[in-house]
Formats: structure tokens, sequence, C-alpha cells
């Protein structure tokens, strides 16, 4: 089996979602496959694994990251499924500039970031427009653009002043390589990438009143469209 045909069957089984399956596949046509792809798997070796690094290296540390995983998760399967003996990408390390950083941090360019005049000016210019609640909820509360998609007035605590984050809206993923949909892509709810990505956020004062604001719309237009809401 060429590893250009792996990937695409097993990056689609272990994927979570479609956005993190065109993330890694992305990763495997742009990087992986141009330089290991007319290999079959058992051709590949510890060296082809430490070239391809240290060129993604190179290119983006991000992505070096990224093809690391992609290599892992695929290669290590691919040794439980007995296509592989051993893993060639087991033990080797990105460049040290890479790999002496510490665990979930990374380095933030604040010449990109809004200061709190410019935040102040956005949620401004926000306010009465369709996607006022979005830039609440992403600014000030951090939340992913799938993530406030999914948001319901359930996951909101009134008591309590929190919002629970337990799902996305997103694409669902064709786990059938090759295959095209019949239908079109619609937006579904989806689960979390990860068991850390559900908590329970504080919801700030200018939040909630905008939550409750946005819900007196909502219940005052469902009373007077009982029959089509």
């Amino acid at each position: 089996m060429k590893l250009e045909e792996f990937l695409e069957y097993e990056i689609r089984k272990w994927a979570g979602s479609s956005n993190t399956y065109d993330s890694y596949s992305n990763i495997a046509r742009h990087h992986i496959i141009p330089m290991l792809g007319k290999k079959k798997l058992t051709e590949i070796h510890k060296r082809d694994v430490q070239r391809l690094y240290e060129n993604c290296t190179a290119y983006s540390e991000s992505i070096a990251s990224q093809t690391k995983v992609v290599m892992n998760v695929s290669l290590r399967f691919a040794v439980s499924s007995g296509l592989l003996a051993v893993n060639p990408a087991e033990g080797i390390s990105l460049l040290k500039s890479i790999e002496s950083k510490p665990y979930h941090t990374r380095n933030i360019d604040t010449a990109k970031m809004l200061n709190m005049e410019q935040i102040q000016q956005l949620l401004e210019m926000s306010e009465d427009t369709p996607i006022h609640m979005q830039v609440l909820f992403n600014v000030l509360m951090g939340l992913r653009r799938q993530e406030i998609n999914a948001v319901k007035y359930s996951d909101v605590d009134y008591i309590n002043r929190t919002l629970s984050v337990e799902r996305q809206l997103g694409k669902q993923l064709n786990r059938e390589p090759y295959s095209v949909d019949e239908k079109p892509a619609t937006k579904k709810e989806l689960p979390l990438k990860t068991m850390s990505s559900r908590r329970l956020l504080p919801i700030p004062d200018y939040v909630f009143e905008a939550i409750l604001q946005e819900r007196k719309v909502y219940e005052r237009n469902r009373s007077r469209r009982r029959s089509r809401f």
C-alpha cells in the first residue's frame, strides 16, 4: 500500500471532525506526500522521516509539529494493524528549537493583537448587527467560531451566570475515501475535539446582559410565530 492511500484512509478514521481531517489532509498532501508519496509503507526508513521533519521545520515550526502528529498516529496504526513491523517515526524528534519549547505554550505576536481601545471599538461597531453575539463570545470569552455557532440557551446557567461549552457546529466528515457526497454539506452538531474542550465558563456581566436582551427577542419572535417557529 502506498503512503498516500494509507493516509487518505486512516486520517478519515481517526479525525474527529471535517476541520481536523482537512487540516491533517493538507499536511499529508502538501508536505508528506511530495517527499514520501512514491514509497510504500515498508520502504520508509528513519532517515526518510528525519529528512521530512527537517524540511518541514525549515518551512514552518507549526507545520513540522503537525506533520509529526500525522506521521506518528498513522504509522503507529500501521504497526498495530500488522502493515509494518516497526514504526520508522518512533523516537525521532523535531529540531531542538521546537523540542525545547514548553508543552502547550506559544509565541504571541503582540503587534497582531487588538488593544483595549480597538476591542472597545469592535464591540461598539458590532452592536445592532447579526454578528454582535458572536463577537462577544469570541472576544470576551474566547470561544471558537464553531463553538459559538453551536451555543444554545439551554447551555446558559442564568442563576450562576455560567456557559457550558458542549458541542460544535460544523460539516460532518464523510468517512468513505474518494467518495462524493450526494447531498450538499450541511452544518451539524458535532462532539468537541477533545474532552478538555468541554468546559464551564463564567459569563462576564456585559455578555450576560446581551444574552438576556437576545433571549427577549427570541421569546417575542417565538410567541408571534408559534405555528412556524
